[in-house]
């Protein structure tokens, strides 16, 4: 390859994936790219002399009809082999496209194409490394390529050629360092995608290019400038819009004017100003989906910060905090009179550190994941000027590489990258930002921290309804025995396998390291023999005699502290482990000394290794100091813990999991939370499971005196846009057998949704119930036309979430997290059907800890406890499908407690008060269901949100 490479993009359409199992070409697309410009086309249906798949022509709209006077490959393979001669083979999967063409070529008696080949997926991971998906069809979305019919061959070449065009530029832009820092990975890429790099290098030597400004080379790597830091200096306060007048005259005109909004934006603005005039509440607002929350929270507050008193928002989720800064905050800056600085703050193991990465790279790897990830590393280090690998929209955070180079916390002077840390950087924004972006999770961790450094600021929690949960969790203290073990295993293995590199071969002439070798061999093997006993122990007494119940496999048995304390007691394994850590430590302390003393001696992979078992110990220890924690808890008995044992199924010790955790957010909200701020601000769109809840007061820890709620009015016409279908008929769920209550979910959805093409959401509490209804549904040839989507079977809730978003008329049988977080408007979502109320498992270690805490206390669980939850979860379900003032659907559920039961009006209530409702049987609501979407509607257009 070089400057007058002629590159052939290709594309074809196939009647199925196996060219060995008889499938074949019936459409074949080529464009030619040359200096960067498309300078010939080729195209043409096959007729392939078999029949297409109905479900091919569905995607690519090439039937049979269309291919029966198509040429043969035969016809056509002399062609297509003379224009792909002496060129480079591209192709988006070019490990599918060109071994297709070269098994066809054979086939009829061409000799296989022996061109070099790249693939486009690999270069745009890896050039492209923030963009949320490779799908041709997406990338072409995001950089304006023209592709108006995917799935068609000459279409998709034409796209991939323009985003190869782009993918090259991209490539030959990257500074001289990196691009030579990727050719000495010696990446594993399909073909001789890899090969790419060094084209673009020597055509950049040949032509050299200036380092752009926003660049600069630190320590072998291209970095991106951080950019200047946000003054926050202002003339003079402006005066808060109280009217309508004054907020409308803010406002951009294609913004709608929300009365509700404003409300909550005034209720928000007088609770907290003038505060030496009156006190200051803690404060509740439940917003409804559709008025503008972000803005009715953060225009107010903005104006209450102009006094130098900063805010803290604080959001469920990572997602959620990115859509605060870059959706909300530049809406903000648009309307207010001042500038607006934000800054996000996320756990230090969210963000890279320079110095550990850099040390990988010197290593040779061999996995194909790790090569690419280092690659995409390299090229997102000239994008970022955070260091959020959030940026990455990666799902392999669990990966061990990531545990190499994510950042633990601290830097101190002498790292060479210790100028350009992103950490550093981070906290230099947060001391002059006006607003700060967390999750739950890090307020949970660091909230008396950060009050004390911003100086008591004011703080909003937003999703509220997750603070709770996400609280308790971040409480959580859970230890795997398996993965103690497995890190002293891998300590073993490092320190004297037999072949390949190894510790005691690296200090082989050094006496006193050897010594000091064998002694953390044999520390690690008495924590291993110990770790064993404790395990054996706890299974025996605790766990040896129980069975699973009919939903889960998983056994999990709360223990109380006075029993496992008196358990613990019985034997020395603990007081034994603990001691032969801190002999493991001291041991590898001295091997510590050894090592820096002749560090100079050692290449690159034996510093490698030797700072992967100091890390394997090290994790090992922090795992052995979150058991110590839980065993101290256990003889300090405290009242608010409690302590479990979990195993996968009967019998399985090596499963075992000890945990404790917090059992209610009572107390601790309000003194380790609230306490650092001023009093707080709680916002989402389901809060409240009745009028005047009890339930959500003690959820936020707050005293009903000191707390001012509101619940702003839905801005939805329910009474036009929805209707609801309860059912009155069906199994009796206390006593049906769980096989034939299977059988009658999958007929009641089957009949259901079969009444109306529309695309459906089916929510489930139980996972084992979905894979058995999705079998069912998957077996009815009536649904051999229409997509299904399982939770648990057809990928991760991402991908799940986004392939239903572009289907049309598809099915998807989701449970947990598809109840909320998932925003599927229009026609995106037509038909919720709620399979049962969602009540929690009476059976999970916490719900039934904290029924018996409230027993105790005096307390009705299942009306203190478990019907608000449901109720709340109910609503958050039923808020899945109108999402916008214009769209439309129905919701069915499956459950006849809500009108047999007395607490089903008490739900009911819960609900809009202008959603229709209608009760029969599966066969009436279907016909209900084909009623209802037959109404006209009014398609006039609304401005868009704010």
């Amino acid at each position: 390859m070089d400057k007058d490479t002629v590159y052939a993009v290709v594309d074809i359409e196939t009647t199925g994936t196996s060219v060995t199992d008889g499938d074949r070409i019936i459409q074949i697309g080529c464009v030619f790219v040359q200096h960067n410009q498309i300078i010939n086309h080729f195209a043409t249906d096959v007729n392939p002399l078999r029949e297409i798949p109905a479900g091919i022509t569905r995607l690519t709209g090439i039937s049979n009809q269309r291919v029966r006077h198509a040429p043969l490959f035969d016809d056509v393979a002399g062609t297509l082999y003379s224009l792909l001669t002496n060129t480079v083979f591209v192709a988006h999967n070019v490990n599918f496209d060109l071994p297709f063409i070269n098994a066809e070529f054979s086939r009829v008696g061409y000799p296989e194409l022996t061109i070099e080949a790249l693939d486009t997926v690999s270069l745009s991971q890896i050039l492209l490394p923030t963009s949320p998906s490779f799908r041709l069809r997406d990338l072409s979305g995001y950089f304006n390529i023209e592709h108006d019919n995917p799935h068609s061959a000459d279409s998709d070449a034409s796209a991939t050629a323009e985003l190869f065009i782009f993918l090259f530029r991209r490539l030959r832009a990257l500074p001289q360092v990196t691009l030579q820092k990727m050719i000495d990975l010696h990446p594993d890429l399909p073909l001789q995608t890899a090969a790419l790099f060094d084209v673009a290098r020597r055509l950049n030597e040949q032509q050299p290019r200036k380092l752009p400004d926003y660049l600069y080379i630190k320590n072998g790597l291209a970095l991106r400038k951080p950019g200047e830091t946000p003054t926050t200096t202002l003339a003079a306060p402006s005066k808060y819009p109280k009217t309508k007048k004054q907020k409308q005259k803010l406002m951009p005109d294609n913004l709608e004017w929300r009365p509700e909004q404003a409300k909550m934006m005034n209720y928000i603005y007088n609770n907290y100003a003038h505060a030496d005039q009156h006190p200051v509440k803690q404060m509740i607002v439940e917003a409804p989906t559709g008025i503008g929350k972000s803005l009715g929270y953060t225009l107010p507050m903005a104006y209450l910060g102009q006094t130098g008193r900063p805010v803290v928002i604080s959001t469920a989720t990572t997602l959620l905090q990115e859509q605060l800064l870059e959706q909300t905050m530049p809406l903000l800056n648009a309307i207010v009179p001042f500038p607006v600085n934000a800054v996000l703050v996320k756990g230090s193991r969210h963000y890279l550190d320079l110095q550990r990465f850099a040390t990988t790279l010197k290593v040779a790897e061999t996995s194909k994941q790790t090569q690419l990830l280092k690659l995409r590393l390299l090229v997102w280090l000239t994008m970022t000027t955070t260091g959020d690998l959030d940026e990455l929209h990666l799902a392999t955070y669990r990966a061990p590489y990531f545990q190499e180079i994510m950042h633990e916390g601290a830097v101190t002077a002498d790292n060479p990258f210790y100028a350009d840390d992103f950490l550093r950087r981070r906290d230099q924004r947060l001391e002059t930002a006006q607003m700060v972006i967390v999750n739950h999770a890090y307020l949970s961790e660091h909230a008396l921290d950060l009050g004390e450094r911003l100086h008591r600021p004011y703080l909003v929690i937003d999703e509220a309804q997750h603070l709770p949960d996400s609280t308790l969790k971040q409480r959580r203290t859970q230890v795997k025995f398996a993965q103690l073990i497995n890190e002293l295993h891998h300590v073993q293995r490092d320190i004297g396998r037999e072949t390949g590199p190894s510790l005691l071969s690296l200090f082989a002439n050094d006496t006193a390291a050897v010594t000091t070798l064998h002694r953390i061999l044999a520390a690690s093997q008495t924590l291993e023999t110990q770790l064993d006993a404790l395990v054996s122990q706890l299974f025996l007494r605790f766990l040896a005699s129980k069975r699973p119940n009919n939903h889960n496999q998983i056994i999990e048995e709360l223990i109380p502290a006075a029993d496992l304390a008196a358990e613990l007691d019985r034997g020395d394994a603990v007081a034994q482990a603990t001691t032969a850590t801190d002999d493991l430590l001291a041991e590898l302390s001295a091997l510590r000394q050894r090592f820096d003393s002749q560090a100079d001696r050692f290449a690159a992979s034996e510093r490698y290794l030797f700072e992967q078992v100091d890390t394997r110990i090290h994790l090992f220890d922090d795992q052995m100091s979150q058991l110590l924690t839980i065993l101290r808890q256990v003889v300090d008995q405290a009242p608010a813990s409690l302590f479990w044992l979990t195993i996968n199924h009967v019998g399985d010790r090596n499963s075992l999991q000890l945990a404790s955790g917090l059992l209610a957010t009572e107390g601790f909200l309000r003194n380790h939370l609230y306490a650092g701020f001023q009093p707080v601000l709680l916002t989402g769109a389901t809060l409240f499971s009745s009028g005047r809840s009890q339930y959500v007061l003690d959820q936020f820890d707050l005293d009903r005196d000191q707390t001012a709620t509101h619940r702003m009015r839905s801005s939805f016409d329910y009474a036009q846009q929805a209707e609801l279908f309860i059912s009155d008929a069906g199994p009796n769920l206390s006593r049906v057998a769980p096989a034939d209550y299977v059988t009658y979910l999958a007929a009641a959805i089957s009949q259901i949704a079969g009444a109306v093409n529309k695309q459906t959401l089916v929510l489930f509490n139980s996972l084992a119930v979905i894979e058995q209804v999705y079998q069912k549904l998957c077996a009815q040839p009536e649904f051999a036309q229409r997509e299904i989507f399982a939770q648990g079977i057809s990928g991760s809730r991402e991908r799940i979430a986004k392939r239903f978003a572009t289907s049309h008329g598809a099915i998807l049988l989701g449970a947990a997290s598809f109840w909320e977080g998932i925003d599927l408007p229009a026609e995106q979502l037509e038909l919720l059907i709620v399979t049962r109320l969602p009540f929690d498992s009476p059976d999970r270690v916490f719900v039934k800890a904290n029924y018996a805490r409230l027993e105790a206390a005096g307390k009705n669980p299942f009306y203190s406890a478990a019907l608000p939850a449901a109720t709340l979860k109910l609503r958050q379900g039923i808020g899945r499908l109108i999402r916008t003032p214009h769209d439309r659907g129905a919701i069915v559920i499956l459950d006849q407690r809500l009108i047999e039961r007395h607490y089903g009006q008490s739900i009911l209530r819960a609900l809009p008060d202008d959603l229709p409702q209608t009760t029969g049987d599966t066969s009436a609501i279907a016909q209900g269901l084909v009623n209802f979407f037959e109404k006209k509607t009014d398609d006039s257009v609304t401005p868009p949100e704010v």
